[in-house]
């Protein structure tokens, strides 16, 4: 029994005042994760990204930084800028409508210039870049058909593929009877060497082939400077 006077234990405890700081944290944290948990439920509208390049940097209302994939926010009206480095960006002003999905489908040039999709680094934005823009497939949000004779010629610049490999032999040195040369075009878009994705592999022995190396390009139907080319001798 306690005598006249006395604290009881739990008030002393409750006295401490680290103790009540920790308890007035707690129910701060607490009322926290509530809030959060409300506003997360309250993201009823579902946005989803599918632009080129691939790694564009995606903002809503001038916030966040998005990439491709889908989003849960708050339903509204948004202004949603695509941008990336040395690419002209765009602006869309979108409604994302409660318990419904809206897909933006987007690409970026350099004011109609696709030179940065030609480089290797950027491989699987071009991928993305024809799988939304090209003239059979448009599948863009503004409509945007810039890239539409840009995809039909490069991918006439790649389908040299289908006829490689391609050889060749020409006289490696005039000066010494009977000597020759031969080549082997080759893909060359697995060497570290390419930049570009347009790029061959020449396999040489000999000396005297470049030349001819591209009158054979020629032959197949295709411009020697379109490509990048790589040469390796044969071991």
């Amino acid at each position: 029994m306690l005598n006249n006077g006395s604290i009881s234990p739990v008030k002393q405890f409750l006295r401490n005042k680290w103790v009540r700081l920790v308890l007035v944290i707690d129910v701060i944290v607490v009322i926290a994760i509530i809030g959060i948990l409300i506003f997360n439920a309250s993201k009823t509208a579902i946005v989803s990204f599918n632009v080129a390049p691939i790694d564009a940097k995606i903002q809503l209302n001038g916030q966040g930084e998005y990439s491709d994939g889908s989003y849960q926010v708050l339903p509204g009206t948004y202004e949603i800028t695509i941008s990336h480095d040395n690419l002209t960006p765009k602006t869309f002003t979108l409604e994302l409508k409660p318990n419904h999905e809206t897909t933006l489908v987007a690409f970026l040039s350099d004011n109609g210039n696709f030179e940065f999709y030609k480089l290797m680094d950027n491989s699987a934005s071009y991928q993305r870049l024809t799988e939304i823009a090209s003239k059979s497939n448009n599948i863009t949000t503004d409509h945007d058909t810039s890239a539409e004779q840009f995809i039909s010629d490069f991918n006439q610049i790649l389908s040299i593929t289908k006829v490689l490999p391609i050889k060749g032999y020409v006289h490696a040195d005039p000066s010494i009877s009977a000597s020759t040369a031969g080549f082997t075009i080759r893909d060359g878009r697995s060497k570290e060497e390419c930049e570009r994705i347009a790029c061959l592999l020449v396999n040489y022995y000999g000396n005297g082939y470049e030349e001819t190396v591209a009158e054979k390009i020629k032959e197949a139907g295709y411009n020697p400077a379109d490509y990048q080319i790589v040469y390796e001798r044969y071991n």
